[in-house]
């Protein structure tokens, strides 16, 4: 997944305190409204046991029913005398609310003071809602603080995001400081976790630019300093073949020295653009797969005369790659170098369209090992040039595929 379709970490920040801030709200206005009804019923109740109380001290004075509650604001039944149906269902004291049609009725139910059946102090039709207009005033203020409280956690988180995304950004654009061509940065943010973090980037970039300053001394130094020795051996090598000395041995150094020369040659000019970051087109070549394995097989076959090992070529298709010669030639010495070493007998080639096969059998008693350019130059070539292979192991046989897509 790219980073630019990540999500922005400020995004979040700001989200997340504006979902608490409404988590929050919401909250809070759970509480008003549970608090509220909470006040209102006591408030209710308050009141229906102030006219109770009232009544029943009215009538432990006067022995009688004459003092009844507030007639504008309550109705009172007896149990013992005619009363609204729905009434007759409560017949144990205490404080009740019934819902009659679109109104609730508040009513408390208490003995006689005669204890002869119950009486009934029941709010009128509207008796009840006088709390209405502060409950209207209360959700109004609510709202009003909650709106006002969420606007300011946004702001609060806006704020508390530039705090941390500021400095972030800074550290971000100071990573485009990080190759060894670009300016080095100071170390001034102003939170100890943030410099720690630039300091390392700073001490990082200070090792990326001393690696790459020796890898580049150290390709002057191969294109300078191995090749000028190199030049006088293979000079001094090729003065001897022509001194016509008759001694065998004396042709065979020379041949030796020679191709040792070649080798170190090809060695150097794979080593130096293998180091390179980018290859240019100029070091790719329309390279014939064929030619370059044939001459590779005879340079190869001479350096094991008496091996006695017999090699098969099938070659149906000729292909052509574009790659650097130094690369090709390695690949193919360094696999055909590996199969002569351990082959027992027999080596089996097959040149395809897309792939070169190198089939070998093993040779048991054979304990040689670490033969050729090594397995790690192969992986990397390959890696330059989007190549690949596969490597399949039996008891008797070994076997290598070179893909060229």
């Amino acid at each position: 997944m790219s980073h630019h379709k990540k999500p922005k970490l400020s995004y979040k920040l700001i989200l997340m305190t504006g979902s608490l801030g409404f988590v929050f709200i919401l909250f809070f206005w759970m509480v008003i409204v549970v608090a509220e009804d909470k006040m209102e019923m006591i408030s209710l109740q308050h009141w229906l046991e102030s006219e109770a109380n009232m009544y029943e001290q009215d009538y432990d004075r006067e022995g009688n029913q004459k003092s009844l509650p507030n007639h504008y604001e309550f109705d009172m039944y007896f149990s013992t005398e005619q009363m609204p149906r729905w009434l007759t269902h409560y017949d144990t004291p205490g404080l009740y609310e019934h819902h009659l049609g679109p109104e609730d009725k508040h009513f408390l139910v208490r003995t006689m003071p005669s204890k002869e059946g119950l009486y009934y102090i029941v709010f009128k039709d509207d008796a009840d809602d006088y709390l209405d207009a502060y409950e209207s005033t209360l959700h109004l203020v609510t709202l009003v603080l909650g709106g006002i409280i969420v606007i300011l956690m946004f702001v609060y988180g806006t704020y508390l995001v530039l705090q941390i995304a500021t400095p972030l950004q800074k550290v971000l654009n100071k990573i485009r400081h990080m190759p060894p061509d670009q300016p080095d940065f100071p170390v001034d943010a102003k939170y100890q976790e943030l410099a720690m973090i630039e300091q390392a980037l700073c001490d990082s970039k200070i090792r990326i630019a001393h690696f790459f300053r020796r890898e580049q001394e150290f390709s002057r130094f191969a294109a300078h300093e191995i090749r000028t020795p190199l030049m006088v051996l293979q000079g001094s090598a090729e003065l001897l073949k022509e001194l016509n000395l008759n001694a065998p041995l004396a042709t065979k150094a020379s041949n030796r020295i020679l191709h040792a020369c070649a080798d170190i040659s090809l060695l150097t000019d794979t080593f130096l653009l293998l180091g390179k970051e980018h290859m240019d087109d100029s070091y790719f070549q329309e390279l014939n797969l064929m030619g370059v394995l044939s001459e590779q097989l005879r340079d190869i076959s001479a350096l094991f005369p008496d091996s006695g090992i017999h090699y098969t070529l099938d070659n149906k298709h000729s292909p052509t790659v574009k790659a650097p010669p130094s690369f090709v030639v390695v690949l193919i010495n360094n696999l055909l170098k590996n199969a002569y070493s351990y082959a027992k007998s027999e080596l089996s080639i097959q040149l395809h369209e897309e792939k070169l096969t190198i089939r070998n059998d093993i040779d048991p008693q054979n304990s040689q090992g670490g033969y050729g350019y090594g397995l790690v130059i192969i992986d990397r070539i390959c890696d330059r040039l989007g190549w690949h292979t596969t490597k399949k192991v039996t008891a008797s046989q070994y076997s290598v595929t070179l893909y060229f897509t």
